[in-house]
């Protein structure tokens, strides 16, 4: 009895080893795959957000469009109706284009906006490394166009234009 059960553990390990054994390859024995290398659902990250820039009246005067790059975040303003001269512009933690959206946290100091005499104001700027999905996050971020030195802005108003960024 002791005889058959050591010749039957024996056999089977020999057959467990030869299942696991090297092919004539060399290559080890056969596996299946468990991942056939589809890919199942893709990320979504941002690389472009988009807002209107607006007048404290609420008047569309163009946009901002950041665009994630190699080399760091492209910022595009193109706007019309805004004073001539250079706006200082500046990227502020609060979204929404509030009136107290220029005394929240900043984000970042932007190049100034020139702004023809048509009245007419383009920069397309590289800035460093912004994490667009921060800056569209639900408090959202505003991208806003300081008034000039000089300027007469409506009664209450604290920017020349402003463009929410939200997600």
């Amino acid at each position: 009895m002791k005889r058959t059960m050591l010749f039957a553990a024996t056999a089977a390990t020999a057959l467990v080893l030869t299942a696991c054994g090297d092919d004539e390859d060399g290559v080890g024995g056969s596996f299946e795959a468990l991942d056939d290398g589809a890919v199942t659902a893709t990320p979504e990250v941002l690389v472009d957000l988009t807002g209107e820039l607006v007048d404290p009246e609420g008047s569309v005067l163009g946009t901002a469009t950041f665009t994630s790059t190699d080399t760091g975040t492209e910022i595009e303003v193109e706007a019309s109706g805004l004073t001539p001269g250079d706006h200082d512009m500046l990227l502020v933690s609060e979204g929404g284009c509030t009136e107290g959206a220029v005394d929240s946290a900043p984000v970042a100091d932007l190049p100034a906006l020139p702004v023809t005499e048509q009245e007419i104001g383009q920069l397309d700027t590289l800035a460093g490394e912004f994490d667009l999905d921060l800056l569209a996050d639900e408090d959202g971020t505003s991208l806003i166009v300081l008034p000039l030195d000089d300027e007469v802005l409506a009664e209450g108003a604290a920017w020349s234009a402003c463009a929410s960024i939200e997600g």
